[in-house]
This record gives structure tokens, sequence and C-alpha cells, in this order.
């Protein structure tokens, strides 16, 4: 293993009813979109992900002369394209644009974290700027495109899996299909400041690997003129652990909340609506999501709805609630959830690779980052 904290160098899916979307009346303005060579142009500093921020929790008394160089930085990457999914892209056509029932996509799902500026240690959660979780859906219509989406989540830790009810932000980010965008997104890199000189920022290192659905419930009152129709459609991210194995969890896990089998509900805010996330709050309204008439419609004045179609998580300045359940897993899936659970259990053991493997997919390697949390140690 070689450390690189002196490196300077930079779904099948179930037989359910859709529901139709309130009409809108004025579509939202979007950013233009862009491809090269076919694929989805990916701009760095992306929102949630910009290499300035990851230090701003660390040190809060930088100085004017260090925010103006944020501040220059940030302006150079406006000059780049926003990163925004294209709907014309072939293994994107088919894709989900109203709410269904069950398991709506899968695929295999990483949990990342970051170390605060120039850290020489971590040794716990204090120590990290930032935790990640990134999806890769394989399931039809993405396939092998090596889409992703890159999710920032708050409290750097994922709630609770044993309260009763727990909800922490969470912040859309990188959303791509160049797998090379996936080094730069969690490389290292160097930066300049004018009071102290060149920081460092290690590598995101990955603590954990595996298969991961997105099911939606159904729910038995889901007929009835008297229920929420929208609250129906509760979208839950249930995921299971390959990587690494049963018998080296560890610290790293325990401390992040990642469960050897979990899930969390996933809801989406509406852009009309205050926000409260504090991440958020910095983002200039350009680069906040700005959906389409057909999903935005879905909100019908509504501040949180349940992220489903999961489209909405493929606009990057995308603002989530992640809720935790104290159901058991098999219960909160619904009335099949013994079978989804056994499904789940089944497309894991399939999918299982070691370090090597799950690195190669990050499109990066051992002399890239730290591994060591991949057998369940602080590093």
């Amino acid at each position: 293993m070689v450390s690189t904290r002196s490196r300077k160098s930079s779904g099948t899916e179930e037989s359910g009813d859709k529901r139709s979307a309130p009409q809108e009346s004025t579509p939202k303005s979007k950013k233009p979109k862009t491809e090269h060579d076919g694929k989805l142009k990916v701009s760095e500093g992306e929102i949630g992900l910009s290499k300035q921020e990851d230090d701003d929790e660390e040190d809060q008394s930088k100085t004017e002369d260090e925010k103006e160089t944020g501040e220059e930085k940030e302006a150079s990457n406006e000059n780049k394209e926003e990163s925004k999914p294209s709907r014309d892209e072939p293994h994107l056509s088919g894709i989900l644009e109203e709410p269904k029932h069950g398991t709506l996509e899968s695929g295999h799902i990483y949990f990342l974290y970051r170390p605060k500026v120039d850290a020489e240690e971590v040794d716990s959660v204090d120590d990290i700027s930032k935790f990640h979780i990134l999806l890769i859906p394989t399931s039809h219509p993405y396939g092998k495109s090596h889409y992703h989406r890159i999710i920032e989540v708050g409290k750097k830790k994922l709630p609770d899996p044993h309260a009763s009810r727990q909800v922490i932000w969470g912040l859309v980010g990188n959303v791509g299909s160049d797998k090379a965008e996936l080094k730069n997104a969690f490389g290292a890199y160097d930066y300049e400041t004018k009071t102290k000189g060149t920081r460092h920022q290690s590598a995101a290192r990955p603590a954990a690997r595996g298969h991961y659905i997105l099911h939606s419930p159904r729910d038995e009152l889901a007929d009835s003129p008297d229920h929420d129709r929208q609250r129906d459609f509760k979208i839950l991210l249930a995921y299971e652990i390959t990587t690494p194995a049963s018998e080296d969890f560890g610290q790293v896990q325990s401390d992040l909340g990642i469960a050897e089998k979990g899930a969390v509900a996933l809801q989406v805010k509406s852009p009309e609506a205050e926000s409260t996330n504090p991440r958020a709050a910095s983002i200039p309204k350009d680069k906040r999501a700005s959906y389409p008439k057909k999903l935005d419609g879905l909100f019908a004045n509504r501040r949180f709805i349940p992220a489903n179609p999961p489209s909405f998580l493929d606009y990057s300045g995308g603002e989530l609630l992640l809720l935790s359940s104290a159901h058991d897993l098999a219960e909160w899936l619904g009335k099949d959830g013994k079978k989804i659970v056994h499904d789940l259990d089944n497309d894991a053991s399939k999918e299982q690779v070691g370090i090597d493997g799950a690195m190669k997919e990050l499109g990066m390697s051992k002399k890239d980052t730290e591994i060591e949390a991949l057998e369940g140690v602080w590093a």
C-alpha cells in the first residue's frame, strides 16, 4: 500500500401503477447541455464537490486573501459547461419520468470519505471533511455505460439505522458517464493560497462497496381517494455491502453508519422551497437543480416529495433528505420484502469483488489513495 499524503500531483421493474403528473404552467430554464465524443461532459468544481469547498469546514478562519484565491479558482470553473445529464444520450433513452412502484433501478454503490486539508492522519469522523455516496446504475437503460451520480451526505455519516427516525440532508454533485471523471472528482490535488502557500488535499478513500436497489414499496391504501397519493411512491435506497467482507467490518463502517445490509428513504426538495441545507445555501441560483416540466410538476406545491422517479437524482445541485427507519429491512420494503431481500442477497453475491476490483471500477489504484478503510481501519 502506498500513501499519498505527501503527493503533489494533483432494474428489473416490478409491475405497478404509474401516476400522471400535475400540469405546470411554465417550465424552468435550464443550462445548455453538451456532449463530447458522444459522452456527457462533466466539469471540475461540480456542485458539492468543488475543490475550494473541501477545506471550508476545516478552516473557518480563512483570511480575505485566501477567499479571493478561492473565488478566482471558482470563476475559472464557471467558464466550463455545467454538468447536466443529456436525455439525448442513447443509454438514457427510456428512462422513467413518472413515479412507479417496484424495483426501479439497481447497480453498484460506494461510500467514500475525504480527509480534511493537509490532514496527516484520519482517526475518526472528526478528521474528514466530506462523506459521499457514489451510485453506478447497471440496470436498464444504463447497462455498462458507467453512468454515475455522486451524493454528498451531511453530518459526514448515514442516518442512524437504529433510530426510529433520523433525517440528514444530501446534495447531488457530479453526474456523468465519463469514468475518468470519477478519478478527477475523488483524486488528490494541490492548490495555492496567498497566506499559507501550497496546500494539499488528499484523495477520497473508499470505505465500502456493494450492490444497491432503488425500490418503491406498494402501499395497500394506494387506491384510496382519501389517501395521499404522493406518499404512496416513497423510494428506498437499499444496499448490501460486498467489500469489505463481513469479518472485516470495523470502526470505519460503524462510525460512518454503514451497515452490512441497510436502507435509507430518499426525498427531494422543490427548487422553489427555501433551502435549509448549509452546503446548498452558497450555491449560485444558476447551478441549482432545474428539473424539466414533467418532474417539476410532481411537487404540486410541496416542499419535499419522494425521489421517485429516480431521474430526480440526475440533476446536479438537487437537494435531498436521507431518512432512517427502525423497521426491519424486509418489512420496510413492503409486502414482498422478504423476496426483495432474497434477490438483493443473490445479486450482491454475484457482484463480490476484492479491493483491487473495487479500485479499478473507481478508475483508481492503491497508488492513488489509502485503502485500509476497506479493511475496517481508519486511514
